[in-house]
Parts: structure tokens; sequence; C-alpha cells
């Protein structure tokens, strides 16, 4: 996973250099961009080893605009109008893709037509409306193929807006959240958006609403982690990097210097979350996630006093668990967010627990998070006992299980 990451962001590098060099028309200015996305661009802070949603999305939506750029160039040397309707159909079908993986990645294909109602009103619509019908071919696909269309509209549009966006929950609750999340997001990207506001003005048209497109998809999201600002990368990259040109000519040697200064304070407070202990990167990266810190030690417990075949149930939620576990979940919802969100979840983990499903019940959450009826932890107290405490969790045993083959390999705990 830390591999495919990395893959992916060396391409959506790349991909963002080509796009300023069409945008920007500078080879110096593509290759600023790319240092920029490479360096600044990377921090831990905003989660940039991590191979989420918004990095593999970034780069179908980055090949988007360029496909967009490609049929503006191509319109201006008069090409014939299959070629362009192919540009303009491209465009609107990797923006479809990046959409399909992170519903916030619309932002290439809502700044393409933005541009073009802009610029052209009228004669924008045409254009407008094959790129928006390109997009829609690849979510079309993914319907039709669905196992069950109703499931698949719920789990891609309806999930969002039950209680995982913007517009649902408390108002105060997601203002704290954008608050939170500012302080990781300034110490990652502060030196780009200082870069980018030196450069706006001479920066493209099409560039400047790309990044507003994406600050949208940021904000619609909702909860924002520090992984959602990876959308503002490639935009910010672009924008960063004709500041820079706009520095280097026209700026006095003080402005230069500060602009220094402040990349220079990035890497210094990046580096030493490079050279620390695990255990210390996760307390410096996700401060408000313990759980985190004490998974490893949480998987080699389950390791060792369960047998492979064997489920568990972390309550209410810890995904990296199993994985790092290598044992199966004893329900199908890994975050907090699905089980307060989906109908019926909450009811399908109080199964689990009157069922004894799980072998062992890892309680990394106060249960009266999600159940405040006390419903949930009558359950667990009728079917299991308690039996440890291991990195700040309760750990629970089904009564009705005998002692599993694990606990007396006592190289397994090793």
């Amino acid at each position: 996973m830390r591999a495919a990451a990395a893959v992916v962001a060396a391409l959506v590098v790349a991909a963002t250099m080509l796009l300023t060099l069409r945008l920007a028309r500078g080879r110096i200015t593509a290759v600023t961009a790319g240092l920029l996305a490479a360096t600044v661009g990377a921090s831990p802070f905003i989660e940039s080893f991590t191979l989420s949603g918004e990095l593999l999305a970034s780069l179908p939506a980055v090949l988007s605009l360029l496909c967009f750029c490609v049929y503006l160039n191509g319109r201006e040397r008069g090409w014939p109008n299959n070629r362009l309707l192919l540009s303009l159909a491209g465009a609107g079908a990797l923006t479809g893709v990046a959409v399909l993986i992170k519903q916030s990645a619309f932002d290439a294909g809502l700044a393409a037509v933005v541009f073009l109602l802009w610029r052209e009103r009228r004669r924008g619509l045409v254009p407008a409306a094959v790129l928006v019908a390109g997009a829609l071919v690849p979510v079309a696909i993914a319907a039709a193929s669905a196992a069950g269309l109703s499931d698949w509209l719920y789990a891609v549009v309806g999930y969002r807006f039950d209680g995982d966006s913007l517009v649902t929950g408390s108002l105060a609750g997601r203002a704290n959240q954008l608050w939170l999340s500012l302080p990781p997001a300034g110490k990652a990207l502060g030196p780009l958006v200082l870069l980018a506001a030196v450069g706006w003005r001479r920066s493209p048209l099409l560039a400047r609403i790309w990044l507003g497109a994406a600050m949208l998809g940021v904000l619609g999201g909702g909860n924002f982690h520090p992984h959602y600002y990876l959308q503002l990368v490639p935009p910010l990259s672009l924008l960063a990097a004709v500041g820079v040109r706009t520095l280097w000519l026209s700026a006095p040697r003080p402005a230069i210097a500060a602009a220094a200064a402040a990349a220079a304070a990035t890497f210094a407070l990046a580096l030493p979350v490079a050279f620390a202990t695990p255990t210390e990167q996760a307390k410096t990266i996700w401060p408000r996630d313990p759980h985190l810190i004490h998974d490893a030690v949480l998987a080699r417990y389950v390791r060792a006093h369960t047998d492979p075949r064997q489920r568990i149930l972390a309550v209410w939620a810890d995904a990296d668990l199993y994985y790092l576990a290598a044992r199966r979940p004893a329900v199908r919802y890994l975050w907090s967010s699905n089980v307060a969100t989906i109908p019926g979840a909450l009811q399908a983990v109080q199964r689990a627990l009157a069922t004894r499903r799980a072998e062992l019940v890892l309680v990394v959450q106060p249960v009266a998070k999600l159940d405040p009826t006390g419903r949930t932890a009558a359950f667990l107290r009728q079917g299991y006992k308690r039996v440890a405490r291991v990195g700040g969790a309760t750990i629970y045993r089904s009564r009705s299980q005998r002692k599993t083959i694990a606990t007396s390999r006592p190289s397994a705990a090793t």
C-alpha cells in the first residue's frame, strides 16, 4: 500500500508538471510546480504517505484538466470537431473516474465547466454539456454493474448526505473539526498558500477556478481529516510555482528571503517526524486518534489469543486493527461513522454481540458514544467477560467459547 501510494503520488507530480507547462507555458515554472508538490505538498501532517481516496482521485482529476487543455489548444489550432469532442469527452470521463474514487474529486470537471461558461457564455454551453455527459459515462457503467442499484446509490450518494457531509450534523461540530484541522494543514501547505497568493494575479484563470473548486471539495467532506487537504496540493503547487516565478522576476530580495524562510520552517517541522519512532510519529500525526498509537500491541494480543478462523469486533471502530491482526471483523462496518449513519448498522453490532459472533471484543471507544441507551453495553456484559486491558483498550472474551489453541503457544505472542 505504501508503494502504491508512492507510485500514484509520483504520477500526480508528473501530471501536475505537464499541466503547469500547458497553462503557465514555462518549463522552469513546470519543474518548480513538480518540486513543490513533491516536497512541501508531501508533508506527513496531511498524511501524504497513506493510500487515501484523495490521493488516488487526484491523478484522474489532474489528467482530466490536461485533456481539457488539449481541447483548448486544439481549438486555437483549428482542429476538426471530432478531435475536439474526443478531448472534451476524455476530460469528462476522467472526471467521472475521479468522482467514483472519491466523491469530492469533482474539482477538475467543475473548473472546466465554470471556465467555459465564464469565458464563452452561451457558446460554452455545448462543450460544457459534452464534458458533463462524458463524466456520466463511467458513473452510469458503475451503477449498471452494481449488484444492487439502490445500495450503490446509497453508498455513493446517500451515505454522505445522511450524516457524513458538511450539510449534516451539528454546524458547531463541523466548525470545530475545521478549526482543529487548520494547524496541521498550515504546517503542511502554508508556504504553498503564501506563494499562491503572490502569483494569484499572474496565474491562469483556469488554475484559479480549479483551486476554488478543490476547496469546495474539501469543505464538502465535512469531517476535515488532514488527508482531505491532499486535494489542494496540485492546484496550489501550480499557483505557487507562478508565485515563485513572480518573486524571482520582480520581488525585492527581502520578499524572496521571507518565502525561503517559510519553506525552511515547513521542512524544519516535518523532518523530525521522519526520524522519530513509530509511536512518536503516530502521536504527532494523529494526536486525536490514540488507538492508532496502540494498534500494534493490540494486534499482537489478538494474534496470540485467537485462532486465525475466529472473528473479532472493535467497538466502535478500529479498521486497521483487523488488517494488522489478520482477523476478520464480526460485522462489516469498519468506521464509527458507518455505525452512526447507516440504517441497521448499530443493530448489526448488537446482533453480533448477542450471538457472540466475535471471540474477542476490543472496546477502543466508550460504548455509550454511539449508543447512550445502554443496550449495546448490556449485550456486552451478558455475552462477554473482561479479560485484559491492553494499550488503552478494554478486551472482552466470549463466555461460551473455549480457550483457543493460540494461547498455548508462547511463540505466538512474540
